[in-house]
């Protein structure tokens, strides 16, 4: 009895010692910031750092740093914690011009985990890292120019026509459309014709085998969960452990659709003004620049020839580009179409917009024509303020980095923060920013406000490269309602 009462007392001794050692460790590793010399206003949890609220799924992770963000006014830059994990957040403008643009050189990645070799449609333009993205920038940057844009405008049209047969009979009965999913399935015909060439009908069926993947690979799974906590705690666990960002099945289907097409293509000769095409085209070594668009592609110098544009890669981008484009344009969509419900007179002032220029052109639609549709333009970038696909952009340092008029230096393989949502409702840039003002966005008030205050593409040499293409087809899909 004695002896099992001192192993006891020894266990809840080691219990007591590993338990209080743990908390201390934790609590040293939450002193990261003070000891670098930047200010942490905040004071962290001891396990969840500064993100308990959108761990345990109580806010979205846009109101989440926008609550840091709006927490630390008068700090031009703040430490914060993603668990153990330190980051930066910067709120001043002109440091966030600086590592977007002059410091790019700095801040070339955005830090996302991701294996291309355990996954290869993670190896695409939003991922790579140095220089396999630069040259890949480049090769891809000719393919978004307007002439290439131009040409997509009548099979984005011809959907959004498919769009209004779809919504008729509703109408007539006056039954509720749940407008979101029928959204979501007008962007997978969209995308499906735009970048593959091919019609995956989900407009018209709902269980679609496209609209089906497009489901599952925005679902929340288990995967998903232990991937998003290995990358907070320890992200080099993720290559270790060979966790997934995309389900396998869902990756061979999609990269066997891509595959099949491009063979078929090749054995006959098709040619089409898709997106696809233009990708098969780079692997065949064609330059896709004109002498005028050439201008426009990023500089090339070093060594281009070492990243080879493979089936793999190619399958990539396509991937991207159906990710982006279907999650980025049906959720502005749906955010766009209630603000409109919301605001009859923006409503009624975009009508007469739409129902003049189609009246001057004889209801012809070219992408020409869509340009002078300028308060519907004001519309679109209104909404990407108010609701901005991506609430919150990263960059990673790959050498230290003294932050202007300072004496703090950020150490090289750290990264920074840029809380998007945050600064779009600001009402230090946006009065009143919670109300859908479309005129915010006329010339006059564009130029008054500072240009680092509006990133619903980001900025600098990663700007998002289909920002032109995503906003006309916004403006299309707006224009069939009216």
């Amino acid at each position: 009895m004695v002896l099992f009462d001192c192993l006891l007392l020894n266990l809840m001794t080691y219990a007591v010692i590993i338990s209080t050692s743990f908390y201390f460790y934790l609590r040293y590793r939450y002193t990261f910031w003070q000891r670098q010399g930047c200010p942490v206003p905040l004071e962290p949890h001891i396990i969840y750092g500064h993100t308990k609220e959108v761990t345990k799924m109580k806010t979205w992770v846009g109101e989440h740093y926008a609550s840091i963000y709006f927490n630390t006014n008068g700090y031009k830059f703040v430490g914060f914690y993603q668990f153990q994990k330190p980051k930066l957040m910067l709120r001043d403008l002109n440091i966030i011009k600086d590592v977007f643009t002059k410091e790019f050189s700095t801040f070339p990645n955005r830090g996302i985990v991701f294996d291309d070799k355990l996954e290869p449609l993670t190896g695409n333009l939003l991922t790579l890292e140095g220089h396999k993205w630069k040259v890949l920038r480049n090769k891809l940057t000719p393919a978004f120019t307007i002439g290439k844009i131009k040409n997509m405008i009548d099979l984005i049209d011809g959907r959004a026509q498919e769009m209004v047969r779809i919504l008729e009979a509703p109408a007539v009965i006056d039954e509720q459309v749940e407008f979101k999913e029928l959204l979501a399935r007008f962007s997978t015909d969209v995308i499906s014709i735009v970048a593959f060439g091919f019609e995956t009908n989900s407009l018209a069926n709902p269980d679609a085998e496209f609209r089906k993947v497009g489901r599952m690979l925005f679902s929340t799974s288990i995967e998903s969960i232990i991937r998003n906590a290995l990358n907070a705690l320890a992200p080099s666990l993720i290559g270790l452990l060979k966790v997934r960002s995309i389900k396998k099945e869902y990756a061979d289907f999609f990269y066997n659709v891509v595959n099949d097409t491009v063979r078929y293509r090749e054995e006959n000769n098709i040619q089409r003004n898709d997106f696809l095409d233009l990708l098969m085209k780079i692997k065949r070594g064609q330059n896709l620049a004109s002498e005028e668009e050439s201008k426009l592609v990023l500089n090339e110098n070093e060594g281009k020839e070492d990243f080879k544009f493979t089936m793999d890669v190619l399958a990539a981008q396509c991937f991207v580009w159906f990710i982006g484009g279907y999650e980025t344009s049906s959720i502005t969509l749906t955010f766009t179409f209630f603000e409109l419900a919301q605001n009859p007179e923006v409503q009624m002032r975009a009508q007469d917009e739409i129902d003049s220029v189609l009246i001057k052109h004889n209801g012809k639609l070219t992408y020409e024509i869509l340009q002078e549709m300028t308060y519907l333009d004001m519309i679109v970038s209104e909404a990407l303020r108010k609701y901005p696909p991506v609430p919150n952009l990263t960059r990673k340092a790959v050498k230290p980095y003294k932050l202007p008029n300072s004496d703090f230096t950020l150490n090289k393989g750290l990264q920074v923060v840029i809380p998007v949502y945050a600064i779009h409702n600001d009402p230090e840039y946006w009065p009143e920013p919670e109300k859908f003002i479309p005129e915010r966005f006329t010339e006059d008030e564009k130029h008054n406000r500072p240009q680092y205050a509006y990133l619903p593409f980001g900025a600098g040499p990663r700007l998002c490269i289909g920002r032109v293409l995503l906003k006309n087809y916004l403006k299309n899909k707006l224009k069939i309602f009216y």
